[in-house]
């Protein structure tokens, strides 16, 4: 069979002498990285360095410590201990082990003990009572290779399931690091809410003393009263906002959303610059695009398995044991054991097996399509996570440098206030505007900081 996409993972017919009595057949190698990529992604062409401008050298792990902030440690330790989707993920694992073994258990000798009794009477009361115990054993002889495939594919499975499994890990541990980053965010737009109103109050109640004076208008006072409604309205908002995330950040704590989680009031700093390796490592870093890996190499296997499976089948069969029978004038018994063979050959079942196959190569195309798809995506997180950060970098030191001159223009604007040069709406403005590059500036930081959560996944390190 051709897989589309120019794929030749060929099963060219079972080359195996059928009436060549216990010869067998050898089942095909699954294909390697480097053949599954060439399949999965025909046409794309996988750089030597990413797109972005990166750092070389190779990718850390234990990117949790390197923020440096105990709170994120201790929030990323008990989300990993407590998480019920981590909880979930390990059941799943669990499922494909059991899988993974019962299909192993195929390989093995299947042995059963036997035993029973009969008790018989009639008419004249005779009675007739026999017993007997046993072992009975059969093993299917894997001539063909048939159950090592179907035991191969099971192994690639859960493979890939512990795979996934720590890619859940990883993705629980990012996630609880950017809601803590969010909460953290939240309290700090909290407070600079707290520090606009307190601001915008004193603002009003200076604006009241120089109406009393005469100094300014009726206009003055009710514009500094809408301007202190509004941060009113901008607290409440941000108190509601840090709440929610919060809130958010206990439930993914396996915690009650009760709203009693502390946060630091300050963002961890940002540490340094992470390398970021070449391209082709993440196909091999990433549990993930591993696990999709597995994947194809065990519908691989499978697509064996259903093609071997119209090949005839033996089985050995044994079995030893003790048996009696007892009337009432004579009583005998006595040991008894068989050795055989069973022979299982298919001829005709309307196409079934030939379907299975078909469904087991679509499976197969499937899972080559999903790999590609995974792996496209990781490189796509690595390129925009490294220009992302990059941006981010740009537009956190032009906003720092926009608060630096605002602040000093209102500070400048209030002075000329104070001495009658200025009318009140001009530093109202002024006041909106530190405000809001403030709020811009504390936002564009915890971007920084959970877009380096997003590198750190995208390349396949360990938080560990």
């Amino acid at each position: 069979m051709r897989m589309r996409g120019g794929m030749l993972w060929a099963w060219a017919g079972v080359g195996c002498a059928v009436g060549l009595g216990m010869s067998g057949c050898a089942t095909k190698s699954p294909p390697e990285r480097d053949q599954i990529v060439a399949d999965a992604l025909p046409a794309t062409v996988i750089p030597g360095v990413w797109g972005e401008a990166a750092r070389q050298g190779s990718v850390p792990d234990g990117w949790v410590q390197s923020f440096n902030d105990r709170g994120l440690e201790a929030v990323v330790g008990e989300a990993l201990k407590n998480n019920l989707d981590l909880r979930a993920a390990q059941a799943r694992l669990d499922q494909a082990g059991a899988a993974a073994a019962a299909a192993g258990a195929s390989l093995k000798p299947v042995v059963d003990a036997t035993g029973g009794g009969v008790v018989q009477g009639g008419a004249s009361d005779n009675r007739v009572t026999s017993r007997g115990v046993g072992l009975n054993m059969s093993w299917e002889l894997d001539v063909w290779g048939r159950v090592r495939s179907q035991a191969a594919a099971a192994t690639e499975m859960y493979e890939g399931a512990e795979l996934d499994f720590e890619f859940a890990r990883q993705s629980i541990a990012a996630a609880a690091a950017k809601a803590y980053f969010l909460a953290t965010e939240t309290l700090q737009q909290q407070l600079l809410a707290a520090a606009d109103v307190e601001a915008g109050e004193e603002m009003s109640r200076v604006i009241g003393l120089r109406r009393a004076a005469g100094k300014v208008t009726e206009q003055d006072v009710r514009l500094a009263q809408a301007e202190l409604n509004a941060s009113k309205n901008r607290l409440a908002a941000a108190e509601n906002a840090h709440d929610q995330a919060v809130r958010a950040l206990e439930t993914l704590l396996g915690r009650y959303p009760s709203n009693e989680l502390s946060t630091g009031a300050t963002l961890p700093e940002m540490p340094g610059e992470v390398p970021a390796g070449i391209p082709s490592e993440v196909l091999e870093r990433r549990p993930d695009v591993a696990a999709a890996e597995r994947r194809v190499r065990g519908a691989f296997q499978n697509v064996q398995a259903k093609q071997l499976a119209k090949l005839p089948r033996i089985a050995l069969t044994s079995g030893i044991g003790v048996n009696s029978g007892l009337t009432d004038l004579t009583s005998r018994g006595g040991g008894f054991f068989n050795v055989g063979a069973n022979f299982f050959a298919p001829l005709f079942d309307g196409g079934a097996r030939e379907a299975e196959v078909r469904i087991a190569t679509a499976e197969q195309e499937q899972a080559l399509a999903a790999y590609g798809q995974t792996a496209l995506k990781a490189f796509l997180d690595v390129e925009n996570a490294l220009g992302g950060e990059a941006a981010l970098a740009e537009r956190e030191a032009l906003i720092a440098a926009a608060v630096r001159d605002a602040e000093e223009a209102l500070r400048l604007r209030t002075l000329e206030a104070d001495a009658g040069k200025a009318d009140t709406l001009s530093v109202l403005q002024l006041q909106r505007q530190v405000f809001a590059g403030r709020s811009t500036l504390v936002a564009l930081r915890t971007a920084r900081r959970s877009l380096r959560v997003d590198l750190h996944m995208a390349l396949g390190g360990d938080f560990q």
